[in-house]
């Protein structure tokens, strides 16, 4: 039992740190994987879109000359994980966010590919 006559204690209790640390490794995972992605793929497709010798559209050309710039999506999500206002929400957030950008960025990679034979196959 403890002491009536004493104050409360204000303490709060620590956030439990157990499944953080994965949450943040599964954000910087997807996001690498993002980056990963054109990084292998944009190089062939540079050759065969060379081949055509057809203008590509804006979204083609920016990731053609951009993909490098992806690597920096793994940063963010550490970033995110650091400096998220809420304590016990940074993971979360983080997690979120790289996920997001796995499934969005890489469809979002994959069509801006495609959108140059997409076109030809419309000029034929």
């Amino acid at each position: 039992m403890s002491d009536p006559y004493r104050p409360p204690s204000a303490a709060v209790p620590a956030a439990p740190t157990s499944g953080h640390t994965l949450l943040v490794v599964i954000g910087v995972a997807c996001a690498a994987l993002t980056a990963l992605v054109p990084t292998l793929i944009v190089p062939s497709f540079r050759e065969t879109f060379r081949m055509f010798g057809a203008e590509s559209p804006w979204p083609t050309q920016l990731l053609l000359q951009g993909y490098p710039a992806l690597w920096i999506l793994p940063v963010l999500v550490l970033l995110l994980w650091r400096v998220v206002p809420w304590p016990r929400s940074r993971a979360k957030v983080a997690c979120a966010f790289g996920v997001s950008v796995l499934v969005l960025g890489v469809p979002a990679c994959m069509a801006a590919l495609y959108l140059p034979i997409f076109a030809l196959s419309q000029t034929l």
